[in-house]
């Protein structure tokens, strides 16, 4: 008979009880770290494993990450180019799945005190099977990060320096329009006048591009007052980026650049909120750098037909090996997928 599946996630967060639950779940069906982590290696060895040599390999003992090839009679490691290419802890990395494919959701810090690992190593799993998760998103929807800054809290590498973590947007704006003029542009300084040139009117131009607002909206997000606030939306209704709408609002003359990024909708900003509720409850705050692979997260969180420990198992067996400095120097663009109702 097959497991019956939960329901769809109507909560925002995982309570400690729930997590309790699902990791004596986990250690009932996995007792040992060998069972755990026999249950990645088999993931990795369904069809055998092939040497470098060519050999097929067949036979493994159970739990033991490396086998004896026949033919050059050196050791392998099953886990070699894989996602789990040098993991120290096998068990940490199965228990993050099955947290993942049950739609748990928890904290880096919480996960590495249950897992008896530092703090650190804690937050690269849960990245690196995050970054598993994303590359599933290839087709699905874009919004602009700038319409999404309300649960950004938290400071990285990115961040200005003297400056709130929302700051980051502004930096990634600078970038894009840099690229922009140094890659596709025939005319560099023609494609940088289009524009704003200040850095509140980039920020405040860039949420208006997303979604319409009101000017006590926009000072909430970009944490200024409402008389830097007006200045700036004066300045840019007469430079010709926005205009007044009804209800008070305003919104940008020049659309994304991206035609797959979707402007938001009304159905979509209580999913939207649901997701910043999601992150406050667990994380209390992110970063806006990795802010793709929490959207990531929260598609494991809501979607309980699509994961499972065995669809977690089966996508991380085949995606590809990530460096430490590939997983730490990955910054999410201006526009992320996501993926806020199943």
């Amino acid at each position: 008979m097959p497991r019956r599946r939960k329901p769809l996630q109507t909560k925002f967060f995982s309570p400690k009880e729930e997590i309790d639950l699902c990791i004596e779940r986990f250690n009932e069906l996995y007792p040992t770290d060998a069972d755990k982590a026999e249950s990645i290696y088999r993931s990795l060895t369904l069809n055998g494993f092939r040497c470098n040599c060519g050999m097929l390999i067949l036979t493994r003992k159970n739990g033991e990450r490396k086998a004896k090839c026949s033919g050059c009679k050196k050791t392998v490691s099953v886990t070699v180019n894989t996602l789990f290419h040098g993991m120290r802890r096998p068990s940490a990395y199965a228990c993050g799945m099955f947290l993942f494919g049950e739609g748990v959701s928890i904290s880096g810090n919480d996960f590495a005190l249950r897992n008896g690992i530092s703090q650190s190593q804690g937050s690269i799993i849960l990245h690196t099977l995050s970054a598993a998760v994303v590359m599933e998103m290839c087709g699905a929807p874009e919004l602009l990060t700038a319409a999404l800054l309300e649960p950004v809290g938290k400071r990285s590498n990115e961040t200005p320096a003297r400056a709130h973590p929302k700051a980051e947007q502004i930096e990634a704006e600078k970038r894009a329009a840099k690229s922009g003029a140094t890659k596709g542009n025939k005319n560099p300084r023609q494609a940088l006048e289009k524009l704003p040139t200040r850095d509140p009117d980039k920020l405040i131009f860039s949420l208006l591009k997303a979604e319409s607002l009101q000017p006590d909206e926009i000072s909430k997000r970009v944490l200024l007052s409402i008389t830097e606030v007006a200045c700036s939306l004066t300045m840019l209704e007469l430079d010709g980026f926005v205009k007044p709408v009804a209800g008070n609002r305003f919104e940008a003359l020049v659309a994304p650049e991206n035609s797959v990024v979707q402007m938001i909708k009304e159905p979509a900003r209580k999913r939207i909120k649901n997701f910043v509720a999601f992150i406050k409850k667990t994380f209390h705050g992110i970063s806006r750098k990795y802010m793709q692979r929490y959207f990531a997260r929260y598609w494991c969180f809501i979607d309980r037909e699509r994961w499972s420990f065995e669809s977690m198992l089966e996508l991380c067996a085949r995606a590809p090996y990530q460096s430490y400095a590939q997983l730490t120097g990955y910054v999410t663009p201006l526009s992320v997928k996501v993926v806020l109702a199943v």
